[in-house]
């Protein structure tokens, strides 16, 4: 039995080799073969080639994959293709030595000691943003992020970060119809959000201005995996007193970094990596 990472997830699967009779036993064997699978193989997966790679037909193989969607562990996009979904997430973060928050959080507290503010780590479940760690601020005055909570996408700065560099198709299709207004500056025009998210992603990160509580702000800067995705967000939310020019001048870069270097540790782990995409191009 040999063990593999799936860096883009951050979990740790155990690949057994079953054989084919001891497939035929057991539904929950099926499940977790199909999540050590789209684990492994980096970036998305079409229905018919998730069979053949679990020698198993194509409704059986649909069957697996429903009951895995239900449930969150997998994600489905028009035309067949899936990927792991935020519920394994949670499931690899149960055990941080293996996953994303052990790699990432020396950095967040590297960044948390040089610009004395509170970092947050989050991912995208659908429109909303999941925050997956925190390390706190040194300062008396700062901002609470519970671990596990969720956030309408459009008033955080991280949720800018990550819809910034969904493909048009996939931002399309989580979108709602309506943006609730959390706060008097929470964007509510879709059109409007558009326009933000092409700033965003020409900058590099996202700003959030009393978007989801009218005296806090913050920017954030995506993290990628090693497929180029932008899978999770680098975050630091402060008061918005504190955020004037000098502030603006000194965070942004430093948070931009501090994601950079988390991806950088993410594409070590591949030696077949492929090449980052960052506003549309590719770049080592």
């Amino acid at each position: 039995m040999t063990t593999q990472m799936a860096p883009a997830y951050g979990l740790c699967m155990r690949r057994t080799a079953f054989s084919r009779g001891e497939r035929g036993l057991s539904g929950l064997g099926h499940g977790l073969d199909a999540l050590e699978l789209l684990a492994t193989r980096r970036g998305d997966m079409p229905l018919g080639d998730i069979a053949r790679a679990l020698r198993m037909s194509k409704p059986g193989t649909h069957r697996v994959l429903a009951t895995l969607r239900q449930r969150g562990y997998v994600e489905h996009e028009e035309g067949g293709i899936y990927r792991l979904g935020l519920k394994a997430w949670e499931v690899g973060c149960a055990v941080p030595a293996l996953g994303l928050v052990q790699t990432a959080t020396p950095v967040m507290e590297r960044l948390t000691r040089t610009i004395e503010e509170g970092t947050i780590l989050g991912a995208l479940d659908g429109f909303e943003v999941v925050y997956l760690h925190r390390v706190d601020g040194p300062g008396a005055i700062r901002v609470h992020a519970e671990i596990g909570a969720r956030i309408a996408a459009h008033c955080t700065s991280t949720g800018l970060a990550l819809l910034a560099h969904l493909p048009p198709e996939r931002l399309e299709a989580i979108l709602p119809e309506q943006l609730p207004a959390i706060s008097e500056q929470t964007i509510t025009s879709t059109e409007t959000l558009k326009r933000e998210l092409v700033r965003t992603r020409a900058r590099g990160y996202g700003v959030n201005q009393g978007g989801w509580r009218a005296d806090v702000g913050g920017v954030a800067a995506p993290i990628f995996g090693t497929d180029g995705v932008a899978f999770a967000a680098l975050c630091v939310a402060a008061p918005r007193f504190r955020m004037n020019r000098a502030w603006f001048r000194r965070v942004p870069p430093a948070v931009v970094a501090a994601a950079d270097q988390i991806t950088a540790l993410i594409m070590r782990g591949s030696s077949t990596a492929p090449r980052r995409r960052r506003n549309g191009t590719d770049r080592a």
